[in-house]
Formats: C-alpha cells, sequence, structure tokens
C-alpha cells in the first residue's frame, strides 16, 4: 500500500517539475543567480539532484554497498549549486529525467515490508524508510517549486500547491505528529490566501498535534500575514 502511494507521489512530483519548466520565461530560464538567491534553474537542479541522490543510495544500498551519509547539509547544498550552475537546461532535464527513473526503480525494488523499516539506514532515528522517502520524492520539490511561485507573486498558485500535498499524504499516516504537520501545511496556504482565520485555526490544530512544529512557525515566511494577528500572538505568548 505503502509503495502505491509514494509511485503516485513520485508520478506528482515529476509532473510538477515538467510544469515548472513549461512555465518558465525566456528571462527565467537565462537568469544569473548567486548560492545566497536562486534562479529557476538552481531549484529545479537542487531537487532533482537531491532525489537521485537519494535513489541511488537507496539501489546501491539493496545492492549491499555501503550507503553514502551527508554530514553537513549546508556545504552539501553549496556543493551541488556550484556542480550545475553553469550547466545547460538540456543536462538539468536529463538529471530531472534521471532522477524520476531511479527513484521509480527503487520504489519498484522494495516490498512494503523494508519500506516500514527504521533500521534501513544508521541515521533513520527510528522513523520508517517510507518517511524519509516521501520527503525526496515529493514534499521536498514541492515546497521548493511553491516558494517560486511565491516569488514570482503568485501565492494562489501555491497555496493550491500545498492543498494538493496535504490531501495526497493525509493517507499516509495517521499518528498526531504527521496529521499535526499536514495541518500545518493547510494553515501555510490560507495564510498565503490572505484567510487568516482560517489559517489560525488550522495552525492552533496543527500546533497541539505536533508541538515540535511551534519554533519552526516563529520564523516560516508562509506564516507572515497572520504573525501580528491577535490569535497567534496570544499563542505565541502563552507558549513562552
Amino acid at each position: 500500500m505503502k509503495g502505491k502511494i509514494l509511485n503516485e507521489l513520485l508520478e506528482q512530483s515529476y509532473q510538477a517539475e515538467k510544469q515548472f519548466i513549461a512555465g518558465l520565461s525566456d528571462e527565467e530560464r537565462q537568469a544569473e543567480s548567486s548560492f545566497e538567491i536562486w534562479a529557476a534553474k538552481d531549484i529545479l537542479s537542487h531537487v532533482v539532484h537531491w532525489k537521485n541522490y537519494h535513489a541511488e543510495n537507496l539501489l546501491g544500498s539493496l545492492a549491499g554497498h555501503p550507503p553514502a551519509h551527508i554530514e553537513d547539509g549546508e556545504q552539501a547544498n553549496a556543493q551541488v549549486y556550484s556542480q550545475y550552475r553553469d550547466q545547460p537546461w538540456t543536462e538539468i532535464e536529463a538529471l530531472m529525467d534521471r532522477s524520476y527513473g531511479q527513484m521509480k526503480k527503487a520504489l519498484n525494488a522494495l516490498g512494503d515490508e523494508e519500506l516500514e523499516r527504521s533500521d534501513f539506514f544508521s541515521w533513520q532515528n527510528e522513523r520508517p524508510l517510507w518517511r524519509i522517502m516521501v520527503g525526496n520524492i515529493y514534499t521536498h520539490p514541492i515546497i521548493h517549486l511553491s516558494e517560486w511561485q511565491i516569488k514570482k507573486g503568485n501565492p494562489a498558485r501555491a497555496a493550491e500547491m500545498y492543498q494538493e500535498m496535504t490531501a495526497l499524504l493525509s493517507g499516509l499516516d495517521e499518528s498526531p505528529e504527521r496529521q499535526g504537520t499536514i495541518r500545518y501545511n493547510n494553515a501555510c496556504s490560507f495564510a498565503l490566501l490572505g484567510e487568516k482565520e482560517l489559517a489560525l485555526r488550522e495552525l492552533d490544530q496543527a500546533l497541539a498535534l505536533n508541538p515540535a512544529l511551534k519554533e519552526w512557525s516563529q520564523q516560516d515566511s508562509d506564516l507572515e500575514s497572520i504573525r501580528e494577528e491577535a490569535g497567534f500572538r496570544r499563542w505565541l505568548l502563552n507558549s513562552i
């Protein structure tokens, strides 16, 4: 069951990546960038690199090879940025297709029993393998692509992407932690749409289910529109 859902999420993120490319203007495709301010090509190369990296790590582990592990994520992201910054779009699109194919191959090689394992990699921290894969397959790409829509002045499209994400993820895990994360994403989408009351209601439920999100909510730019609202300030005061 988990494998079927993960395959569906992989397909959704792949289609979102292709739509992202199709919606770019010539100016956006050719834009200059820096590690601090990414252009469209940097965003796409980042998400598809890590999807491909994770897929090949899974396939290598299944073949009996020692898995790779990143110790310094910021340094690794800087290296990825430098690696692809001057690559042509054709190379980035080829990597996008390869990451999709490799992840599909990995999913087909993993059974439901293996997807539930919490010791497939030594750094899982008791999380089942499928939960780690969801991030690389789907949530990581969608969050970056939705942030691009906000940057372009399309918060409504970003909110739609959040809503689609929460709907697709809701059936994967009924735990309070996961359901809180889903409600949190709903809060972000409503805040981006300017629906402050709904955003505050979802955020309240999200943080009750998953208190670990409290610290991030205080700096999350998606919640900027509600940060000065009485409900948010009252929650912040009570949480100190």
